[in-house]
């Protein structure tokens, strides 16, 4: 059995799948206290699937830009599995991507004090690489992309069919110390 979490911005969302199909999922939006259910919902989603977290042999996982704690959530899941259980296979992918899924998307995720996380992407293939930008900065380059779908904060993709679709973009993490958030921050 394989598990998908994401943390990144504010939802909870943990999927169970195998052989590309959605065995069962868990999707709370605006949860602003992620760590605070975050194990409850995991449990219960096993138990519903006669599951325990051993079974797991692969995990996928959001690595950000996004929420500075959500990004940490997933990703210390993820550290603390790989150490734990040293055959679970482990993926990593940019919340900015995954939201973008296999579409001609402008991925935008709010960054809070004016500013964004965008990255745009052309059926999943990166346009322009993730950055964090001004939102003034974000509103002059989406006029450049008219033809693009504009996905900000999750707000209705579909995340089964995201998932799926990109399955083949995640990469494979082979030591717990290339567990890094992605956090896109601009030093001045």
């Amino acid at each position: 059995m394989k598990l998908f979490i994401d943390t990144c911005n504010n939802n909870l969302i943990l999927i169970l799948f195998s052989d590309k199909k959605i065995v069962d999922k868990v999707v709370i939006l605006q949860q602003n206290r992620i760590s605070d259910i975050f194990k409850n919902h995991l449990q219960e989603l096993l138990d519903r699937n006669s599951l325990q977290l051993k079974e797991i042999s692969e995990l996928y996982v959001t690595k950000g830009p996004g929420s500075y704690t959500g990004v940490r959530i997933g990703l210390t899941i993820a550290k603390t599995l790989f150490t734990i259980s040293k055959t679970i296979a482990i993926y990593t992918i940019s919340s900015l991507k995954f939201q973008a899924g296999l579409e001609n998307v402008v991925s935008i995720i709010d960054a809070r004090s004016n500013k964004s996380y965008l990255g745009i992407y052309q059926a999943g293939l990166i346009e322009i690489e993730d950055q964090l930008l001004p939102n003034e900065t974000v509103e002059e380059i989406i006029k450049n992309f008219t033809n693009y779908k504009i996905v900000k904060d999750q707000v209705a993709i579909d995340y089964c069919k995201n998932l799926l679709d990109l399955l083949n973009s995640f990469d494979r993490v082979q030591e717990s110390s290339e567990l890094n958030p992605n956090y896109i921050k601009n030093f001045i």
